[in-house]
């Protein structure tokens, strides 16, 4: 039996461990499922942070500062057929810029953004009286300008790529900025992420004293519905056999905005962190920051262009917008983002919205870098922190190991089944809070982490139940025939409240011996003796369940029976002696009328000529409460639990006592101590146990 049990445990082992391999096998061959499912578990997270949201009392709501003078296809068909504004169709001359341009710098912005790609050089002759040189002099003229490029051909990606069109452009004569950054990074493997080719060239007429920025947006590519998600504040750019590093439209804002020097101050990205004097942006191993975002669509004021245009053309001080004239002084001191919004192509795919415009994005990311990456702000909303992979393995391991452990602890299974959920619900809340609240702001895995939490709990589910099966078939087989429906229904409901081990119980040991049944035994046929001392037993076992006893073994002609296990109950000193008295009622009523013995086939001739009246039963009632050894007693092919020691051994030598004496019902002076109530009895005396120096003193109970 032991070898078979051995067996079953190793298999069982064995199995788990086998599983558990399956699941981490399946986890390499569907990573990439699980990073699409995380990412989407990111967007829910970040919904939730919204302003509004989670938290949105502890950090600044959507900088109102900023603006955007945005150009969309409504925008370019009305003025195109303004008589008005006299525009040709699109794209516009650089002229037109320079005037918008002018126009909204005689209001005073503090960081004015110029979101269109002038990525080509038309003039090469440096003509003066051209466009170029226009837009070109009036981009001269302020210090406050961040203008935007766009790089194409990523250097991890290049072997997508002919190398020699990439080539094509690199010997023009024009660097990429003449303010690019003064950068140390200490990750080296980093600007393998962040570095670009140039394709195009990108004139020096334009940024001698206008910050070149990187209008880029970086999308996640694991589906076709990519979705932006990510800003990069720093680029480095390949251009010949130049290298520069080139801040995104962001983080050019954040400076002007601030007035860092870009050229005297140094950038700094170390432990994934990019650091100025006094800002600070947490980056993940790719160089990208999570997009704090605030609203779904119209986060930021959006005026469009043609309201400035009529400004200008009529000499007004005010525009019109939503039906409001606006005064021009609007736009003092804030952050205004000339751009273009063209609808499928300037519009993306957000956590937070299906279609947001390219515009309202990066005001969002401006946003971020101005407000939440200041250090010193009370208000700010800390960047997200990428958990070190070790880490999220070790939070992971410990909520695996909480539910294992609740699932060991619980007494039954509905109650594994709530705690096991709790577990993963608690996941749930820790990994939304940790990312929600604006100090903490850390990004902890939840597709993986739960896949293996859920896996754990239906595999440690699975085994307590199949454990829970063996313990109740164990505790029915035990005790299927040894106590009441009643008891037994308790027993294996509550599995957990029974010890199958063997211990020292306080027990009330009751022995139930039926005397004056030798003669009957010789007067009576053997079936018709067998059935009269069946039925005494019958009524004997209903009263011991009534009173929730537990049959111990019938030897003979005798049966012992015990309280306080399997259940116990401050009652069953008095639950036993109630059933002593039931039990002397009840032989006194079949005593009393043969009709209530219901012999089959009766007739005188069988009782040779006598009336069963002449016949009597007595039952003789041994009780004592003590301590008693209780546990599973016998051979390995073949055992019982029942009651062994003193306590026992004082029953029997009471039993002898009864008959010897003519007692009906003999009890023990710890019976009668521990019952509430008070049952008529007589001392009788004290008796000596073998093995015992002390005297144990015993009562008749009188009925």
């Amino acid at each position: 039996m032991s070898f078979k049990v051995e067996y079953v445990n190793k298999l069982k082992i064995f199995l788990t461990a086998v599983i558990i391999i399956l699941l981490f096998i399946f986890t390499q061959f569907f990573k990439s499922v699980f990073d699409v499912i995380e990412n989407e578990l990111i967007d829910v997270r970040s919904r939730l942070t919204l302003d509004g949201g989670l938290f949105a009392q502890r950090y600044k709501q959507a900088d109102s500062k900023i603006v955007i003078v945005s150009i969309n296809d409504l925008t370019q068909y009305e003025a195109a057929n303004s008589p008005e504004l006299n525009l040709q169709k699109w794209p516009w001359s650089r002229t037109v810029w320079a005037k918008v341009i002018r126009f909204i710098e005689k209001q005073n912005p503090k960081v004015l953004v110029v979101d269109l790609n002038f990525s080509n050089y038309e003039d090469l002759s440096r003509n003066y009286a051209s466009s170029d040189m226009r837009l070109a002099d009036t981009l001269g003229a302020y210090k406050n300008i961040v203008l935007a490029t766009a790089l194409k051909t990523q250097v991890g990606e290049s072997e997508k790529y002919d190398a020699s069109k990439i080539l094509d452009n690199f010997e023009n004569p024009y660097s990429p900025s003449s303010d690019a950054l003064s950068m140390h990074i200490y990750d080296s493997a980093l600007d393998s992420y962040i570095t670009y080719f140039a394709h195009t060239p990108i004139p020096d007429i334009f940024t001698n004293s206008t910050t070149m920025a990187v209008t880029n947006l970086v999308t996640d590519q694991n589906n076709n519905d990519a979705k932006v998600r990510y800003s990069q504040p720093v680029y480095r750019l390949i251009k010949g056999n130049k290298e520069f590093y080139l801040p995104s439209l962001a983080l050019a804002a954040m400076m002007k905005y601030n007035g860092i020097d870009p050229l005297t101050e140094e950038i700094s990205i170390k432990n994934n962190t990019l650091q100025t004097a006094k800002h600070s942006i947490r980056l993940d191993a790719k160089g990208r920051a999570l997009i704090n975002w605030h609203k779904d669509v119209n986060t930021y004021t959006d005026i469009p262009i043609n309201a400035l245009l009529l400004s200008m053309v009529r000499g007004t001080d005010y525009f019109e917008y939503d039906n409001k004239k606006i005064p021009l002084e609007f736009f003092k001191d804030k952050i205004v983002i000339i751009a273009q919004t063209q609808t499928a192509t300037e519009t993306h795919n957000t956590p937070v919205a299906k279609d947001m415009p390219d515009a309202q994005i990066k005001a969002a990311i401006i946003d971020n870098y101005i407000n939440d990456s200041d250090t010193q702000a009370k208000l700010r909303k800390n960047f997200v922190k990428h958990i070190n992979p070790l880490k999220g393995a070790i939070i992971t391991a410990a909520f695996c190991m909480a539910v294992i452990i609740v699932m060991l602890i619980a007494t039954n299974l509905p109650l594994a089944f709530v705690n096991g959920l709790l577990i993963i619900f608690t996941y749930i809340l820790f990994a939304v809070f940790v990312f929600a609240h604006p100090r903490l702001r850390l990004l902890i895995d939840m597709a993986e982490p739960l896949y293996w939490i859920c896996s754990i709990f239906i595999l440690a589910f699975t085994l307590k139940a199949h454990h829970e099966l063996k313990r109740k078939r164990k505790i029915e087989r035990i005790f299927g025939n040894l106590v009441s429906e009643k008891v037994l229904k308790q027993l294996v409901n509550k599995p957990h409240r029974l010890n199958l081990k063997s211990t020292v119980q306080k027990v009330t040991v009751m022995s139930c011996n039926i005397y004056n049944d030798i003669q009957i035994s010789k007067e009576l046929p053997p079936e018709k003796y067998v059935e009269l001392i069946n039925k005494i037993f019958n009524s004997i076992e209903q009263i011991i369940f009534k009173y929730n006893g537990t049959i111990n073994r019938f030897v003979g002609n005798s049966v012992q029976v015990y309280w306080g296990y399997p259940i116990h109950s401050r009652k069953d000193s008095e639950n036993a002696l109630r059933a002593a008295i039931e039990i002397q009622e009840k032989i006194d009523e079949i005593n009393s009328s043969v009709s209530s013995i219901k012999f089959e086939d009766y007739d005188e001739q069988t009782f040779s000529g006598k009336s069963p009246n002449n016949y009597s039963v007595d039952v003789k009632i041994a009780i004592n409460t003590g301590d008693a050894l209780v546990g599973q007693i016998g051979s390995s092919n073949m055992s019982d639990f029942t009651v062994m020691g003193q306590t026992v051994d004082i029953v029997e030598r009471i039993k002898d006592i009864c008959l010897e004496f003519g007692k009906n019902i003999i009890v023990t002076e710890n019976t009668l101590n521990n019952i509430d109530e008070t049952i008529p009895s007589e001392y009788i005396g004290a008796i000596r146990v073998k093995n015992s120096p002390e005297k144990v003193k015993i009562y008749e109970i009188k009925i």
